[in-house]
C-alpha cells in the first residue's frame, strides 16, 4: 500500500520533500533535517555577497563545518560537500537554512533523478502547492536580502549622531515610498474583484468563467462540479494558511533580531558608562 510518509517535524520543507522525493531518498533527507535540531550556526564572515557560517553540534565547536550562503542566489555550499557527491543536502546547509528562515528547498537542490517523477516525461498540471513553493522561495529571497541590507544600514547609521540623523531621514522617506508602492500595487492588482494570487491560480481553474471570480455561472452545477469547486476552495484555503505561517515565522525572526540588537546596544551602553566612570 502506497501511503504518505510520516512527518517528524512541522517544517514546510519536510512536507515539500515528502511530496517530491522517492520514499528511500525522503527518509535520508528526513534524517538530515531532523539532525539540524542538534546543530547551531554562527556567522563567521560576510563579504557583502555571501555569508559564511560555522556549523557545529552544541558543545562541539572544534568539529565545525563551514557553509557559504549567497542569499540573493539562494546558493549554499558546505565544506563536507555532501550535495556535490550525493545530490542530497547535508544537515549543515539545512541548519543554515533554518536559522536564515529558508522554509522550503530552493529549486536548484531538487534533482530530478531523486524525485518520484524521474522516469516520467509527463508535465503535471500546476497545483496550488507548486505555486506556494514558488512564492515562498522568491519571498524568502526578498526577505533575507532586505534583512541583510537593513542590518548593515543600522550598523553604519548608528556610528555617530550625524549618520544617525541621515539614516533616519532616509528611512522615513523609504517608509513613505514603500507605503505608496503597496497602495498602487493594490489598485493595479484588484481587477474583477481578484488579487494577483487569484490570477496566478486562475490557470488551475480552467472551468471558471472570466466574469465571476468564484466560478459560479448561470447554469446549475452538477454534483461533480460542486465537489471539484469545493476542493479548489480547500486548496486555496490551505495555500492562504501556509502564507500566514510564512508571515508569522518572518515576524518572529524579526522580533528575535530586534531583541538581539537591543541586547548588543545595552551591552555597549554599559561598557561606555564603565569606561566614562573609570576615566573620571
Amino acid at each position: 500500500m502506497n501511503t504518505n510518509p510520516v512527518l517528524r517535524t512541522p517544517s514546510p520543507m519536510e512536507k515539500q520533500a515528502s511530496g517530491l522525493y522517492t520514499r528511500k531518498l525522503f527518509v535520508r533527507f528526513q534524517e538530515e533535517l531532523v539532525g539540524t535540531l542538534t546543530f547551531m550556526a554562527s556567522k563567521a564572515e560576510d563579504d557583502g555577497e555571501s555569508i559564511t557560517y560555522q556549523v557545529s553540534k552544541f558543545g562541539e565547536d572544534h568539529k565545525a563545518y563551514h557553509v557559504k550562503f549567497n542569499v540573493l542566489e539562494m546558493k549554499a555550499t558546505c565544506s563536507c560537500q555532501m550535495f556535490e557527491f550525493s545530490g542530497l543536502l547535508c544537515r549543515h546547509v539545512l541548519t543554515v537554512f533554518r536559522v536564515t528562515n529558508v522554509l522550503t528547498l530552493p529549486s536548484r537542490y531538487i534533482l530530478k533523478r531523486w524525485t518520484r517523477n524521474a522516469k516520467s516525461n509527463v508535465i503535471l498540471e500546476e497545483r496550488p502547492t507548486d505555486i506556494y513553493t514558488g512564492y515562498l522561495e522568491s519571498h524568502t529571497v526578498r526577505y533575507n536580502t532586505l534583512r541583510h541590507e537593513a542590518f548593515k544600514f543600522v550598523e553604519e547609521g548608528s556610528k555617530s549622531l550625524d549618520t544617525y540623523n541621515v539614516a533616519m531621514g532616509v528611512l522615513q522617506e523609504a517608509t513613505s515610498r514603500v507605503a505608496l508602492a503597496k497602495k498602487n500595487e493594490g489598485r493595479a492588482s484588484n481587477v474583477d474583484g481578484r488579487n494577483n494570487g487569484d490570477s496566478a491560480r486562475s490557470g488551475i481553474r480552467a472551468n471558471y468563467t472570466s466574469g465571476d471570480h468564484l466560478g459560479i455561472s448561470d447554469q446549475p452545477l452538477s454534483e461533480e462540479d460542486m465537489d471539484k469547486k469545493i476542493q479548489e476552495l480547500r486548496d486555496e484555503l490551505e495555500y492562504t494558511n501556509r502564507k500566514c505561517e510564512v508571515y508569522r515565522a518572518n515576524l518572529l525572526s524579526v522580533l528575535k533580531d530586534i531583541e538581539d540588537h537591543k541586547l548588543q546596544l545595552s551591552i555597549k551602553v554599559q561598557s561606555l558608562k564603565i569606561s566614562m566612570k573609570d576615566s573620571i
